[in-house]
This record gives structure tokens, C-alpha cells and sequence, in this order.
């Protein structure tokens, strides 16, 4: 079975992995590497990313996600940035994906 995964600084990986989501936590500097540990996991289907760290890896990201085999990697805003979340975490995930769950 697939899992989701969080890669980002404490507070939002704190906060998803209270819904079950496995998390990595990261700064700038450990990010890449973090990255890479997270998406060898053959388990990982889904790696969101906040945006903070991602900025830096999105060639990367974008060769990740266009491989057949690896996980979907989605970007996510952090806790504390202003923005906040305009979706839900479900909302991103179906945004990356390409689907809609509205009924």
C-alpha cells in the first residue's frame, strides 16, 4: 500500500502527521537529501513538500514526477507562511493528481 509523506519544518510536519501522514522534518540545507531518502521508499506514492524547501528542487521535483515508477510530489504552503492553506491538504493532492472530488 502507498503512503503519504510530509517533508518540512516541525510545525507542519507536527501538524499532518496528527492525520496519519508520515513526516520528515527539513531546513534548506537537509532538504535535498531528505528528499531523496523520502522518495527511494517504495511505499511513497504521495510526497507533499512545503514550498519553502521545494523553491530550490523543482527540477528535480518535476524529473520525479514525470517518472512512471516514483511518487507523486506535490508542493505545499508551510504553517507559518501567510498565504496559509487556500485548499485543503485533500484539495492539493486532488489538484496534482489531476482529478476532481466533487460529487
Amino acid at each position: 500500500m502507498k503512503e503519504i509523506y510530509v517533508i518540512g519544518d516541525m510545525d507542519t510536519v507536527s501538524a499532518l502527521r496528527l492525520s496519519g501522514v508520515g513526516g520528515v522534518i527539513a531546513d534548506r540545507d537537509t532538504a535535498p537529501s531528505r528528499f531523496e531518502e523520502v522518495i527511494k521508499k517504495k511505499e511513497a506514492g504521495i510526497v507533499m513538500m512545503t514550498s519553502d524547501l521545494a523553491g530550490d528542487l523543482q527540477e528535480r521535483i518535476t524529473e520525479v514526477n514525470l517518472a512512471v515508477d516514483g511518487p507523486v510530489v506535490i508542493e505545499i504552503p508551510g504553517i507559518d507562511e501567510t498565504e496559509g492553506f487556500r485548499k485543503s491538504v485533500v484539495g492539493y493532492i486532488a489538484e496534482a493528481l489531476g482529478i476532481s472530488l466533487d460529487s
